[in-house]
């Protein structure tokens, strides 16, 4: 039944007509994987490099972004792209009135609601994750990649003030993940700088600068 799902709601947020997923989303993708996110990267940062110019990148990474999707959020989104009557309904029952209680040793907790989660292992999970973070690129104006949460924001570094758009768009990003409840991994955002030795730096969440 996933299976089925997937196939049609694919088909309507990849159509050439309305082509509502994210051309810089690898994950998960029809024509997109693993391997053509770091060869349009490399390709990217070649042209740059070989221009005269340095670059800056932002790696940005998601805490258990999977089980944080807020139901009713996702919910939205899905309305938002055109998902709507039975269709949502069915998702909406596939996603609530789920529970949960932990066991150790024969003891068990209080059963607790589960408001939050795209179920992994499942077939319909990742592309309704992809449409929960479908709109991330529309809050940034640098260049960006993504794979699943994986981001990669970054720009053409030629003066030290050409890193303020970076901030901005980190600003936003920051913006983006309280709206949305999904926070960043701190220790899994870093900063990259290639080619070029001006002091850029970027701050709002802790994130590690190395060259």
């Amino acid at each position: 039944m996933e299976s089925l799902l997937k196939v049609e709601m694919t088909r309507h947020l990849e159509s050439t007509v309305t082509r509502m997923l994210s051309k810089v989303q690898h994950g998960f993708s029809q024509g997109r994987l693993c391997v053509t996110n770091p060869l349009e990267t490399f390709k990217a940062w070649t042209l740059a490099l070989d221009q005269g110019y340095g670059i800056d990148i932002i790696y940005l990474d998601y805490c258990k972004a999977f089980d944080t999707v807020r139901h009713n959020g996702l919910l939205m989104k899905l309305v938002y792209y055109g998902i709507t009557g039975g269709l949502l309904s069915w998702i909406k029952s596939f996603l609530q009135g789920c529970r949960m209680r932990v066991e150790v040793r024969g003891e068990h907790s209080d059963w607790v609601q589960v408001t939050s989660d795209v179920p992994q292992g499942s077939v319909l999970g990742p592309l309704l994750f992809l449409v929960f973070v479908n709109d991330i690129p529309k809050w940034i104006s640098s260049s960006v990649w993504m794979f699943a949460d994986d981001t990669k924001v970054w720009t053409w570094i030629s003066a030290p003030e050409d890193g303020e758009c970076l901030q901005e768009d980190l600003n936003r990003l920051t913006s983006w993940s309280d709206k949305w409840n999904l926070d960043f991994h701190p220790e899994k955002c870093k900063v990259m700088h290639i080619g070029h030795s001006f002091d850029t730096k970027y701050t709002r969440k802790p994130i590690a600068n190395t060259k």
